[in-house]
């Protein structure tokens, strides 16, 4: 079977397979999981399994000062980091496991951003 984006995150894989492509979430405990379909939906979904709500009860869970920041809300719902090439997104913290992962990612050229300090 090919590797693609519906594989489990494989660095060594994903080097070999893409190049100036990463749309990734990283979990609390440093996992890496592809944002498919997107980022948004990838955080939804863990967000509605980690508090056991449906998806509208989570969308009613949202405070109106994070209408406009949606994903940021999102990130902090599911405790994960939504990653990009370049950039990164995260709720008020991100811990040490996130931030080792991050490292990985910049060491092996995949991730080009800053890494957040704690």
């Amino acid at each position: 079977m090919a590797y693609d984006i519906y594989c489990a995150f494989d660095l060594e894989q994903h080097k070999q397979t893409y190049v100036q492509y990463l749309e990734v979430v990283i979990l609390e405990d440093g996992t890496v999981e592809y944002a498919v379909p997107s980022h948004q939906e990838k955080l939804i979904a863990l967000a509605c399994q980690k508090k056991g709500v449906s998806r509208q009860e989570l969308n009613d869970l949202c405070p109106r000062e994070y209408y406009y920041d949606f994903l940021t809300w999102l990130c902090m719902q599911a405790n994960a980091v939504a990653v990009w090439n370049n950039d990164c997104c995260y709720g008020l913290s991100i811990n040490r496991k996130q931030i080792g992962t991050l490292r990985k990612l910049k060491m092996a050229g995949v991730y080009g951003g800053t890494i957040p300090k704690i």
